[in-house]
């Protein structure tokens, strides 16, 4: 057997479904064997970095390993972006290439280059070791929760290996998964003694506390301590439309949910960091005792102090330990959960901050309410990171199967690739919203959403600007002409693609485009032309200095 058929018979003994890619010469023979599987679907992107976004999408949705296939050199060089945002948004991935020969114009010191993204780097040597090393790649990639590209080296791709296949032993016989940590029970009953201290507790979920299990688990204790809900951004709507859910925990805050946390003197936060974003640069909380449990041994919060106690433990296991520990002791409370603090919540305003509306655009807070109200609950969210996705973040409240966001690099354009490998997972629909900027940077992938018809609506919040240089320029009296750039029609750009779309300059157009999207067949490209006058809440609070 050539090493190309043992590696690529190794990939699908792993479990590989879906590889997400764009063809060169270093994967030729390795992708014509796995085309041939009936038990393979490859999706062709038009670029590296996109592609490796959507194995990422994809991986983040489904919970397995993403796969992703791009060419030695400048294929790899091209994917160095999401390799970066993939690696800190801790999601596995394996990474196929290969590696050109040293005196080929495509040779590089790959190893290098993929370290500096702060992702792992194993490449096959000898043809002998050519299956161990994806058991590895698929291994690593669960453990470490990081991409791990797999490096065959042309040379080595087409010789002969000492394999039938049949034989292989998967990443499985190492890794059968994360096992559930049992917390420490004398951790457990200082927690206890906490809680019983406390008279207005919050129960804060994160990123590592989204499971079915972990929520429900969150949502018992909570009713029975009295606690407010609340949730870090990529943890957005895991309460649902609780009563006493107060909603995203730090910079997007509402002003109603920050003068209850003012309030809070016990805070339970499950699978969150505790990162400077979610404690609002360590402004909230400031007279809470913290609980903090996750999996790992320890986490230091964003204010550079550990938890006042903390507990490594299983989110859902260790949440489910204190609630009976509690019980044992007759343990209910009151706490947050009054007629008075259910009548706030459910009566605080919206966002009326007044501004100047431009001619021909719409006020972006009026358009995702709009979007909110008209899409289905069954629609999931997809945003990017800039200044625009501040009103997705704040004003899409509606219960849905999924909020994503890619902002662990914080870097612009990776929403729709995003969105495509999630949608991909899902077979579900979806809303991707992004700044015009963000758009252009992966436009071309409206082809990739066209081929594969995805049910994907990808919305541009379109202020025809750079819209957070835009927002800091004038935060600093600076010339914002600097961050003005002209927008083509993107609806048109969409319909070239082979997407619907139009342009939307008021509100009964945003409309028109979602009933038009509801009604049709796939993607679809909804360009609204957005006011730059409206400054997001988080904005004026960073920029702008404004309590709002």
């Amino acid at each position: 057997m050539k090493v190309y058929e043992a590696v690529a018979n190794a990939f699908i003994r792993e479990g590989t479904t879906t590889i997400f890619g764009l063809l060169g010469d270093g994967q030729l023979s390795w992708s014509t064997v796995l085309a041939k599987h009936a038990g393979i679907r490859i999706v062709d992107a038009r670029n590296e970095d996109a592609a490796l976004t959507m194995a990422e999408g994809w991986a983040r949705v489904s919970g397995k390993t993403g796969v992703c296939s791009v060419t030695h050199g400048p294929g790899l060089s091209r994917a160095t972006t999401s390799l970066i945002t993939a690696s800190r948004a801790r999601t596995p991935i394996v990474v196929f290439t290969s590696r050109a020969p040293e005196d080929n114009l495509q040779h590089l010191n790959q190893e290098r280059l993929v370290s500096a993204t702060g992702a792992g780097y194993i490449e096959v040597l000898n043809p002998a070791n050519a299956e161990h090393a994806v058991r590895q790649a698929f291994y690593r990639a669960q453990v470490e929760s990081r991409p791990i590209v797999l490096a065959v080296p042309v040379e080595i791709q087409g010789r002969e290996c000492d394999s039938d296949g049949d034989e292989y032993q998967t990443s499985a016989s190492l890794f059968s998964g994360q096992q559930c940590i049992r917390p420490d029970v004398h951790r457990l009953n200082a927690a206890v003694k906490i809680i019983e201290q406390s008279r207005r507790p919050v129960v804060l979920l994160g990123r590592g506390a989204r499971d079915a299990d972990a929520v429900a688990a969150a949502r018992s204790l909570a009713r029975r301590i009295g606690a407010l809900t609340a949730t870090t951004l990529h943890a957005k709507g895991a309460f649902g439309a609780e009563d006493y859910s107060a909603g995203i925990s730090g910079l997007f805050s509402t002003r109603t949910a920050i003068q209850l946390f003012a309030e809070a003197d016990c805070v339970i936060a499950v699978g969150a960091s505790l990162s400077s974003h979610t404690l609002q640069g360590g402004y909230l909380y400031q007279e809470a005792r913290v609980i903090q449990v996750d999996v790992a041994p320890h986490v230091q919060m964003g204010n550079e102090r550990g938890a006042d106690c903390y507990i490594q433990g299983d989110a859902a296991i260790t949440i489910r330990a204190i609630e009976e520990m509690l019980s044992h002791g007759n343990v209910t409370m009151e706490g947050f959960r009054t007629p008075d603090v259910r009548r706030i919540l459910q009566t605080a305003p919206l966002d009326a901050a007044e501004f100047e509306i431009e001619e021909g655009t719409v006020d972006p807070r009026e358009a995702v309410r709009l979007m909110d109200e008209r899409l289905p609950s069954d629609v999931g969210v997809v945003t990017g990171v800039g200044h625009y996705f501040s009103f997705p973040v704040m004003e899409m409240n509606k219960p849905r199967p999924l909020y994503l966001s890619a902002t662990a690099f914080a870097c612009i354009g990776q929403g729709l690739a995003t969105a495509i490998g999630a949608c991909v997972a899902l077979g579900k629909p979806l809303v991707c919203v992004e700044g015009d900027a963000s758009a252009m940077q992966y436009i071309q992938e409206l082809d990739t959403a066209a081929r594969l018809n995805l049910k994907l609506l990808f919305v541009v919040m379109n202020d025809e600007a750079l819209g957070a240089e835009y927002h800091k320029l004038k935060a600093d009296g600076r010339d914002t002409q600097l961050s003005w750039v002209r927008s083509p029609d993107l609806g048109a750009v969409g319909r070239g693609f082979g997407c619907h779309g139009r342009v939307a300059r008021n509100l009964p157009d945003v409309q028109t485009g979602l009933d038009e999207f509801l009604a049709g067949d796939g993607p679809y490209v909804l360009d609204i032309r957005v006011s730059r006058n409206v400054i997001s809440i988080p904005y004026r609070r960073l920029h702008f200095g404004q309590d709002v």
